[in-house]
């Protein structure tokens, strides 16, 4: 945020684990001073409106906007809302979602906004060739090992690289990219010259733009900046964090613009198949390009805007 010359006030915060009690024992002592902090701010900044993106350290700022009767809105971008949200929608006027079943969980009128992303998302591409000639796989900033170990199976499959005419560009994450190196130095000339791994990108979106088809993990932001640009998918929800990403795979799964790979079916063979069944058939891949186009919301930012305008108080 200093970047971006934006002015910034922190709070101190304690994570409420329900999972694991024991682990509270800082909870009694952080959280007073956590609304006293929160307080603090919301007086003397005197803000219009309050947005909340979920998560535990919005629910002091949130529940102290809300003592003094300020209107606010919530952000939730997952299909399944966190334990935050769904408590401090009891509070709000309204909820931003990105999925039309986050509703029944919440105590407060919900909006489809979609997840607002980045500037450099706010268009869809719009021309693809006729079949997926360039993956992305992304693993976000520390890779997904189990994807990575598929990767390096499937890639040294030559016929995925070869006769396929697949380009594949893989960011493996900093834990796995030493490790993919090495292994990819014993691939066939002909495959190296046509995988691409690196650790981490700066220029992620310009990747996106320029594939054909992503392989990743199904996690909010990443599936709501892929289906902004309007790229079909294949999702490895992660079995972390109760399952919520199988659930925010679901939507696009059944809009068949995206393919859903359960973790622990992730392997070299399948995605080789899933690939494959993909690049192969030209009809389907038009169909999940058209999928995902009309399921991205590219302008989620200024919806969730004009939302926190319509409940301003000034």
């Amino acid at each position: 945020m200093p970047r971006y010359g934006i002015p910034m006030q922190t709070i101190v915060a304690a994570k409420l684990d329900m999972e694991k009690p024991w682990r509270n024992w800082s909870f009694p002592f952080v959280a007073p001073q956590a609304l006293l902090q929160s307080a603090g701010i919301v007086r003397r900044f005197r803000p219009d409106v309050v947005l909340g993106t979920g998560g535990y350290v919005s629910a002091p700022v949130v529940l102290a906007a809300a003592a003094a009767r300020v209107p606010v809105v919530l952000q939730e971008q997952n299909a399944m809302p966190g334990r935050a949200t769904r408590l401090l929608s009891r509070v709000a006027r309204v909820v931003a979602t990105a999925y039309p079943e986050s509703a029944r969980h919440l105590h407060a009128k919900a909006v489809v906004t979609g997840t607002p992303v980045r500037t450099e998302f706010w268009k869809r591409r719009e021309a693809f060739p006729t079949r997926p000639q360039r993956l992305l796989v992304l693993g976000g900033s520390q890779g997904a090992h189990r994807i990575n170990e598929a990767v390096l199976s499937a890639v040294g499959d030559l016929d995925l690289i070869t006769h396929a005419e697949l380009e594949v560009w893989h960011q493996t994450g900093e834990n796995d990219y030493s490790w993919i190196e090495s292994q990819s130095d014993a691939l066939a000339w002909t495959v190296r010259e046509r995988y691409h791994p690196f650790a981490f990108s700066t220029d992620l979106p310009d990747q996106i733009y320029r594939a054909d088809l992503v392989l990743s993990r199904a996690g909010a932001g990443t599936i709501s900046e892929v289906s902004a640009a309007g790229v079909p998918m294949l999702l490895v929800p992660g079995p972390f964090a109760g399952g919520h990403q199988r659930l925010n795979a679901g939507p696009f799964e059944q809009a068949n613009a995206a393919v859903v790979i359960a973790d622990q079916d992730c392997d070299g063979a399948r995605l080789f198949r899933e690939i494959s069944a993909i690049v192969h058939d030209e009809a389907r891949y038009s169909k999940m390009v058209d999928a995902m186009r009309s399921l991205g919301r590219p302008r989620a930012a200024e919806e969730v805007a004009g939302l926190l305008q319509s409940v301003s108080r000034h």
